[in-house]
């Protein structure tokens, strides 16, 4: 035992000499030979797939921010492969098959919302309004983007509708994560706009930053780091499957005053879109739907089911509640089975299947 201790201790001296004295010159080898990916190659690759994100994910002088008009282009998002994101004229996403989709004399039904609308992670044939689109008979309109919320929804329907879109019928989905959204997006006081805090306030931060640090011991960090991300590998700690992840979990915690600020700011700004859409003689409905953090810790009575049911009453055409689809499962499956099942893999957004049991729900409603 005692000569096994001091191997174990003579190795680690000389391991730690040599990473003090070689160790930095070790990794510049390793990296420049691509026998390990370098920090530097990683956040680079990041980079590309941001600012080409950016190319189609523009700014908009009315609404804050859109797709781009009349694109094909190759889509990233976590965990999932790459897809295609296609949009018409309008920049509104349509399907990258070619077909023809115009269904004159019938109905402009709009669909809006923020990713879960949009489609994240998905080719617009397995998002529920690509299904909608193939199987109704009346014209599908997807104005969902990622991070909307209340405001947008407001302010992107009104600018359509004034320049001109004929519109029937607006469904909007709401997502959980809008009650924290509504808190940061706001009106411009200079313009018509939306603003957001976090975007707009701190546009000169970039999310990736490079630690500068200089360590003693390099090659010892580096088999820390590797250690530690083998390990997330393996058994990954999903925050938003976490009681407390702050997007989530306003629905199953006790109401402080930035969720009281959150909640009434998008019943404001539903209120605005409801009043409009009531001068132009158009109907609106209201769809909601659990996140996995829902699964989990909440019921199917959430009180994002109780508040936008109450607020439906005497505004909406449809309220449309999507909790029981994945709730019932319940007695046959677990949370995590659920999520697996109807949920990207270790993601917030729907799968396909998930999509397809929304699906199931809209295709009727007239």
């Amino acid at each position: 035992m005692k000569k096994t201790f001091i191997i174990i201790l003579i190795s680690a001296a000389i391991f730690f000499c040599i990473d003090l004295f070689f160790g930095k010159n070790i990794l510049d080898f390793l990296y420049t030979n691509n026998i390990i990916v370098s920090p530097e190659k990683i956040i680079s690759k990041v980079r590309k797939i941001q600012e080409k994100e950016k190319t189609y994910r523009i700014k908009n002088e009315h609404f804050h921010h859109t797709l781009a008009s009349n694109i094909k282009v190759q889509s990233r998002w976590i965990n999932v492969k790459p897809y295609l994101t296609c949009t018409d004229k309008f920049g509104f996403r349509i399907s990258c098959i070619e077909k023809n989709n115009e269904k004159n004399n019938n109905k402009n039904i709009v669909f809006i919302g923020d990713s879960f609308t949009e489609g994240l992670g998905l080719d617009y044939e397995k998002n529920f309004t690509g299904m909608l689109n193939d199987y109704s008979e009346n014209n599908i309109i997807n104005m969902g983007v990622s991070s909307y919320s209340p405001i947008i929804y407001f302010k992107k329907i009104q600018y359509f509708v004034l320049k001109g879109l004929y519109i029937d019928h607006v469904v909007v989905l709401i997502d959980i994560s809008d009650v924290a959204d509504a808190i940061d997006y706001y009106e411009c006081e200079d313009s018509n706009n939306v603003c957001r805090y976090s975007w707009d306030n701190q546009s000169n931060i970039n999310p990736i930053k490079k630690k500068e640090e200089n360590f003693i011991f390099p090659l010892y960090e580096k088999i820390r780091i590797e250690t530690k991300n083998l390990k997330r590998k393996i058994k990954p700690e999903i925050y938003i499957y976490r009681k407390n992840y702050k997007r989530s979990m306003w629905t199953h915690v006790e109401s402080t005053d930035e969720i009281k600020k959150g909640i009434n700011n998008s019943i404001k700004h539903m209120t605005s879109l409801h009043n409009f859409l009531k001068t132009e003689d158009i109907s609106l409905s209201i769809a909601v739907y659990p996140q996995p953090s829902q699964i989990i810790y909440d019921s199917k009575n959430s009180k994002q089911v109780k508040i936008w049911k109450k607020f439906c009453k005497n505004k909406c055409k449809h309220f449309i509640n999507l909790f029981p689809v994945f709730f019932d499962e319940k007695p046959k499956l677990t949370s995590m089975q659920i999520i697996k099942k109807y949920y990207i893999k270790n993601d917030i957004h729907f799968n396909e299947l998930g999509n397809k049991k929304i699906f199931n729900v809209l295709k009727d409603l007239d």
